[in-house]
């Protein structure tokens, strides 16, 4: 095998070379994050002007003097052709402009077709999935394949291209500045065997490997000894070598996102870019948190107070708590927060979890809560709060599955739990919490419990014998079921398989018997006679009565200035009627939307990236979703997911959500893995309430996000997400001069209350457009941010007349007040084709056929008359496949049965029926 370094178009060169994927390559599967990631190094080429970039290595087999056998790179290869060609059509057709007005020309005879057969496709990839197909349909311009992952990056290409970064030129320069490592087989190599050894399994590189060369690497060799024993080594000491896992809990604590696991090295690489400090200090930070990490998990925090509870904290794994806890042990450090703070702090995550394991409340959704809760309280904690006050609030005041059980939800699980068959770490915990809770005088339980010197005990054993039975009573089957693992029945004892079955006389007064018990945990048991109901609901209301002064409900008086958004799972039965959406969370996207069905729209087209075979699959079988071609004109109760994909979303909350469930279902997601955020003040109005759009919700739908960071605590990366993601929104408002648009201001003047008070659209538009222009030079959208400036001018848009002077409003909850209400005018004369003929002929009243008359002037699809749903329920005017309709007389609850089951009901108004159809319920 020989190698050299070249440019990846040297690969693609020549009149008659053949590039051929074999059929044992994998299949193609880039997603659009691994295309985003090459477009935006594409970017820094050209931006930093570097004269080349590595992009991997291709392992080849020249076949002959026209074929080249790609053994190995073939993502990169195909990914790279995807990316030429999107340029040519894009050049073709004036997305984008060269100087060059024959580049496309070029570019497309020499590395895109075999000119010498008459253009035939000069990359054949695999040909399977379609992938050889869907490729070759883009190169001839046929109807493309959109269930292929091919046509969809292809379309990524083509959005990036045409939204401007780079222009043409620029684009193919940087596609020309790729290099790769080209490794060609020699006669003597045996092609299948260098694909076996490329591909072998052996030890790979771990994250934390690949982080320490990137962070290293690149230091002179003294610099590096330094870095690695001062820093990496004493990192690597004190998390005992579990580097990876460390790193992981780091990022989720500086970032707010929890990377996969096999993500760390990117999530890493992605922090240190954007954090804009040297490697000695990021290593610092590193190093500090690793002794944090050190001390919490072996209880020396050297605050004894808190060390006695984190020792039994610990028995259970809590790593989930390390986002939180570690940056707060620094403030302890620093002295921002006082050791009996943090002591309550620990005594208050204990509760938190302790309670919701008793509770049976899913563990999936914590992960997001510690991964943002320290930003979130170092961001409403105000001078003087005591920090375990503002967890406690942030903790109580969540909901669902984040929520914090209070003692009657605590009380009663507690009580009546099977806590035998649970975790062994989670009963040693309970067990040693119940005998020692907050005496000085102890007994090691958990440890006893570990080296079997004593074990778990039933009171009332496992199997009754007769003499239980008799001592029981005529009820003893039914208390057996009842009471058996409950925790009124459970007790430890070093002699557990000597009392076996024995009767509960037995068990107190024979040798080590319950009477001579050292343990708390037995102190009813000997001053017992009998063990019957009494005394096992005695028993339990004592240690009920310890577990709830042991992990008490954290309380606190604190209010914030800005509440928090909350935040929600969907979940599997969770209900958001009558809440207002904010953004969602999926994976590793956070995306701000301004409805419901914006939110129903992008979750899919996440999981279309990720699994666009099966949702193509499943939208052949599926109701919800549909599998059109380039022909098919979407009506209005329908949106475009992606192209070749279209959704229903005429429908309500509910509906939107059932249909997200069913699909998670089929797709073996958890339900829990999107999150919701919410605004904090419920809607006046009900969830079927419908407002059109204002020229401005794709901003003022920020608000609320941004107003949660409007505090002089929001750090820079708490808002980077946020302020990017809204840069790109606002590309599309951009005002060219806003000098012009505001002559004689700068930036100052425009934060000025006076200018915002008196403020345009328009001149909103052309401050923001000022901002941004100014923002590479001196960087000001951070601090406006949390000055609120932004949130002021953003609620003077939404306010703006121009936003708001032309919205329709459809209530579809409400029906007609009184049976003669009228529609909106019909035109004067019509004629109707002889479908709405036809409906007009089989209407009665005069309130129908004006109605009718409405709907086929405004070019509505015509609906069913008199429908009967699966129900029995009659709808008067009903387009059954969006499930929207109109009831002519008032039956509440009829009205109630149809929203339940999924429909939209409206006012008998061409206009408000129409906004049903086309925008749903949001």
């Amino acid at each position: 095998m020989k190698g050299s370094i070249r440019r990846i178009t040297e690969l693609f060169d020549g009149n008659s070379k053949h590039l051929l994927i074999p059929v044992y390559q994998r299949n193609y599967d880039w997603k659009l994050k691994h295309c985003a990631r090459l477009f935006d190094d594409l970017v820094d080429i050209v931006r930093q002007d570097r004269e080349t970039h590595f992009f991997g290595a291709i392992v080849g087999h020249p076949e002959d003097s026209f074929t080249y056998v790609v053994i190995d790179g073939q993502q990169r290869l195909t990914t790279s052709s995807l990316l030429m060609l999107a340029l040519v059509h894009s050049l073709e057709d004036g997305s984008v402009k060269s100087k060059d007005p024959n580049l496309a020309v070029k570019i497309r005879d020499s590395f895109l077709v075999l000119k010498d057969k008459h253009e035939a496709v000069k990359f054949k990839l695999k040909p399977v999935k379609n992938d050889n197909d869907a490729y070759s349909r883009l190169l001839r311009g046929d109807t493309p394949i959109e269930s292929s992952t091919v046509t969809a990056n292809y379309r990524y290409f083509r959005e990036r291209i045409a939204s401007g970064e780079l222009d043409g030129d620029q684009v193919w320069e940087a596609i020309f500045r790729l290099q790769v490592m080209a490794l060609d087989l020699e006669k003597q190599d045996d092609p299948q065997r260098i694909f076996e050894s490329i591909n072998s399994t052996g030890l790979e590189l771990s994250e934390a490997d690949k982080i320490r060369n990137v962070v290293l690497m690149h230091q002179p060799s003294h610099e590096q000894e330094d870095l690695y024993e001062n820093y990496w080594n004493r990192i690597e000491k004190a998390v005992e070598y579990r580097t990876d896992w460390f790193i992981r809990f780091y990022l989720v604590s500086k970032t707010g996102k929890t990377p996969r696991q096999d993500g760390v090295y990117e999530a890493f690489r992605d922090y240190q870019n954007n954090a804009k400090v040297t490697t000695r200090d990021l290593l610092s930070e590193m190093r500090d948190y690793a002794e944090y990490s050190h001390n919490l998990n072996s209880a020396s925090t050297g605050i004894g107070s808190a060390d006695r509870r984190l020792r039994r904290f610990n028995m259970v794994k809590h790593d989930v708590t390390l986002p939180l806890t570690m940056p707060l042990l620094g403030e302890v450090k620093a002295g921002t927060v006082t050791p009996d703070d943090f002591t309550e702090v620990i005594t208050i995550l204990d509760s938190y979890l302790f309670r919701r394991f008793i509770c049976g409340i899913p563990t999936q959704s914590l992960n997001r809560i510690f991964a943002t809760l320290y930003s979130e309280i170092h961001r409403v904690r105000g001078e003087g709060d005591r920090f375990s006050d503002v967890l406690a609030y942030s903790l109580r005041r969540r909901t669902a599955s984040g929520r914090f059980p209070t003692d009657d939800e605590f009380k009663e699980s507690f009580a009546t739990r099977n806590l035998y068959n649970i975790k062994g770490e989670n009963r040693s915990y309970l067990f040693e919490c119940l005998e020692n809770n907050w005496s000085n005088d102890t007994h090691d339980i958990a440890k006893a419990l570990e080296s079997q010197s004593i074990s778990v005990e039933h009171i009332m054993p496992q199997t009754l014998t007769s003499s239980w039975r008799h001592d029981l009573g005529p009820d003893a089957e039914e208390i057996h079921a009842t009471w058996c693992n409950r925790i009124g029945n459970l007790t430890v004892t070093g002699y557990n398989s000597s009392y076996s079955n024995s009767t509960f006389a037995e068990k107190k007064k024979r040798d080590n018997g319950f009477d001579s018990s050292p343990y708390r945990l037995n102190a009813l048991l000997k001053s017992s006679d009998v063990w019957t109901v009494a005394q096992l609901e005695e028993r339990t209301e004592a240690l009920t009565a310890v577990a709830l002064k042991y992990w008490p409900l954290a309380s606190t008086d604190f209010e914030p200035y800005v509440p928090p958004l909350p935040s929600v799972p969907m979940g599997d039965d969770e209900s958001f009627t009558n809440r207002t959406i904010v953004s969602f969370e999926f994976g590793d996207t956070r995306k701000t939307v301004a409805s419901w069905k914006d939110a129903y729209v992008e979750v899919i087209r996440i999981l279309v990236d990720d699994r666009r075979d099966e949702i193509f699959a499943y939208a052949s079988e599926s109701n919800d979703l549909t599998v059109v071609d380039d022909s098919y004109e979407i009506p209005a109760w329908e949106s475009l997911v992606v192209p070749g994909l279209t959704v229903m979303t005429a429908n309500s909350t509910r509906s939107k959500l059932a249909s997200l469930r069913k699909l998670f279902d089929h797709l073996d997601v958890d339900t829990h893995d999107l999150v919701f955020t919410l605004r904090n003040n419920e809607p006046s109005e009900p969830e079927d309430t419908v407002d059109e759009p204002g020229p401005f919700a794709e901003l003022t739908k920020f608000l609320p996000r941004i107003e949660e960071f409007s505090s002089t605590a929001a750090t820079e990366e708490d808002t980077r997400d946020l302020r990017e993601e809204f840069t790109k929104a606002f590309t599309g408002f951009t005002v060219a001069n806003p000098q012009g648009a505001l002559p004689g201001k700068n930036l100052p003047d425009l934060e000025s209350g006076v200018f915002i008070e008196n403020a345009t659209a328009e001149d909103i538009l052309a401050a923001l457009s000022m901002m941004f222009q100014i923002e590479s030079i001196a960087p000001q959208f951070h601090r406006l941010v949390a000055a609120g400036t932004v949130v002021q001018w953003l609620s003077a848009l939404s306010s703006s007349p121009t936003d708001g002077s032309d919205v329709h409003r459809v209530t579809t909850g409400s029906l007609v007040h009184d049976d003669t209400a009228a529609p909106a005018a019909a035109p004067t004369a019509i004629t109707l084709t002889p479908q709405w003929q036809a409906l007009f002929d089989a209407t009665v009243s005069d309130v129908e056929k004006e109605l009718v008359t409405a709907l086929a002037a405004a070019g509505l699809p015509v609906p069913a008359l008199g429908y009967e749903t699966d129900d029995g329920e009659v709808v008067d005017f009903a387009w059954d496949d969006t499930r929207v309709g109109v009831l002519l007389d008032r039956d509440d609850n009829a009205a109630d049965r149809l929203y339940e089951a999924g429909w939209t009901l409206c006012a008998p108004d061409a206009a408000q029926i129409a906004a049903a159809l086309k925008n749903g319920v949001v």
